[in-house]
């Protein structure tokens, strides 16, 4: 051999040399820094072989799972970490990574202190190795629990008895639970998006304006009246603002439907303020408007009028043609009052055959005088009982003026009925 091909020989062996120190340096920086990678990852990093045994196991591992990498390696990962009710659900996973390449799941997993806590699963085949898989965990308890409470209060809106929908923070409709379209108040397309002041309360300004009557605790509760496809509903609403410290995340509205519980409370209102036959104010109401009228009246200086009727010859109608003749006659009465006075004015079913009528603004002597010819005229038309029988009553009337003849309400009807009295017996006088 030459010198020539020996000197070229040297040369090679020293570049193969220093290319494989230079190689063996990289690989060792690189091993370095995928053990550096490996150990502070902040992700649960382990490997397992193709059996599934644990063979690297880092401190994130250690941190999530509880047990050191001296206790886990070796160890089955779906023995050591995976619950016997989620074993079959991770076998599959990880065969998928072994054939597919990766695969990806959420599933509970057992720590060392015997708790279960939900975690996420990447996991990838290791190429140039014989099975190895590298699996990678976070735990991710605290965000399970969150999903599942929301999910427990959707459920529990979703299931709730009263109406709910909850809005943006500018009052947008963005949800509505089930008994909610269960009022039938129009099509889902209708509410989502739709302004809660507009909706609930036909205009924006309306809502603005409660916005103003919420209470310390942010709430505003009333009643509204909404057409909906069975007809009139009547709501109880409560309606809440939500606020994170001091910015408002939206309205949450609860409504309950209270129609026929209102249309009950009514009549029972109607039945303890009104007189049963005639269907006039009765006794105690009577007294309870009287007193307030003078209030009124003292503050406004205003006069008030109280008529005192008697009906005449009462008791003849029901000995010639019987009592229920004698209560059509005092029906008619009563109505023929509604019909010839305003609404505003009080007509009282005294008892028996006696009536009271409160007029509250009296103008003047002319204007009382309009009033009882009114009054005169409403009892005093025709009453057709049927074919044979028609009545026409006839009535004392006596009137006491407020606060002219008394400013205490008990005493002024003392003094109307008084009235009524002296008118009565001038007329028994006079036939005679």
């Amino acid at each position: 051999m030459t010198r020539l091909s020996i000197t070229v020989l040297l040369i090679i062996m020293v570049l193969w040399i220093i290319h494989s120190f230079i190689l063996n340096r990289r690989l060792i920086q690189s091993q370095s820094r995928y053990q550096q990678f490996f150990s502070d990852s902040l992700d649960a990093l382990i490997v397992i072989d193709k059996y599934y045994h644990i063979i690297e196991w880092n401190q994130s591992a250690k941190t999530i799972f509880g047990w050191s990498a001296k206790e886990a390696l070796g160890k089955d990962i779906m023995d050591f970490i995976v619950p016997s009710f989620e074993t079959a659900q991770v076998l599959k996973v990880l065969q998928k990574a072994t054939t597919k390449g990766v695969s990806q799941s959420k599933n509970y997993n057992t720590t060392k202190n015997r708790n279960e806590i939900f975690c996420e699963w990447r996991n990838r085949l290791l190429e140039e190795t014989d099975g190895h898989i590298l699996c990678i965990a976070q735990n991710i308890t605290s965000s399970k629990k969150v999903l599942d409470d929301l999910s427990k209060r959707s459920s529990a809106l979703d299931n709730a008895g009263d109406s709910i929908l909850y809005t943006d923070h500018k009052g947008f409709i963005e949800y509505a639970n089930q008994s909610f379209f269960f009022l039938n108040l129009s099509d889902p397309d209708d509410v989502y998006g739709s302004h809660i002041g507009s909706y609930l309360f036909k205009e924006r300004l309306t809502f603005s304006a409660l916005q103003s009557q919420f209470n310390t605790n942010r709430t505003w509760k009333g009643q509204i009246t909404k057409l909906s496809k069975n007809g009139n509903k009547i709501l109880s609403v409560t309606i809440t603002a939500i606020y994170n410290d001091q910015r408002l995340l939206g309205y949450v509205a609860n409504l309950h439907d209270i129609t026929e519980l209102s249309v009950h409370v009514d009549a029972m209102t109607h039945q303890a303020h009104h007189d049963p036959l005639t269907g006039a104010t009765n006794r105690n109401a009577m007294n309870d408007r009287l007193r307030h009228a003078i209030d009124r009246a003292k503050r406004a200086e205003q006069k008030i009028a109280l008529f005192f009727i008697d009906l005449n010859d009462f008791k003849m109608v029901n000995d010639t043609y019987g009592h229920e003749t004698g209560d059509r006659l005092l029906l008619e009465v009563a109505r023929n009052l509604r019909q010839y006075l305003r609404t505003s004015d009080t007509i009282c079913r005294y008892g028996g055959d006696e009536f009271v009528i409160i007029i509250e603004e009296i103008q003047g002597q002319e204007h009382i005088k309009m009033v009882f010819q009114t009054i005169q005229k409403a009892i005093n038309k025709p009453i057709i009982i049927n074919t044979q029988i028609t009545l026409q009553a006839k009535a004392s009337i006596g009137m006491a003026l407020y606060p002219d003849d008394a400013t205490d309400a008990q005493i002024l009807i003392k003094a109307a009925d008084m009235s009524m009295y002296r008118i009565k017996r001038k007329k028994a006088e006079s036939s005679h």
